[in-house]
């Protein structure tokens, strides 16, 4: 019960990090590891195919295209200048 409350403490701290990070891809990385510890949660509370689920759509599919868009816009390289635009 104790490693289960742990577990669903990263949970709740990966994704709170993943919508605070100014970083676009420590977001996705954060989001990654909030789907994977709550597959971890799933499958400790006795529930293997919601964990299986988890970790196929959730960790696979969605977090990797998130990452791959993400690499191919590279979204991290962009810069603004601080000026005010003059109407």
């Amino acid at each position: 019960m104790i490693a289960l409350i742990i577990v669903l403490l990263v949970v709740v701290v990966t994704a709170f990090l993943a919508v605070d990070s100014r970083n676009i891809v420590y977001g996705v990385v954060f989001l990654l590891c909030s789907n994977v510890s709550l597959g971890i949660a799933y499958y400790m509370m006795n529930a293997p195919t919601a964990a299986l689920f988890q970790f196929a759509i959730f960790s696979g599919a969605i977090v990797v295209f998130f990452l791959i868009t993400v690499m191919l816009t590279q979204a991290g390289q962009t810069r603004f200048d601080d000026e005010e635009v003059e109407a």
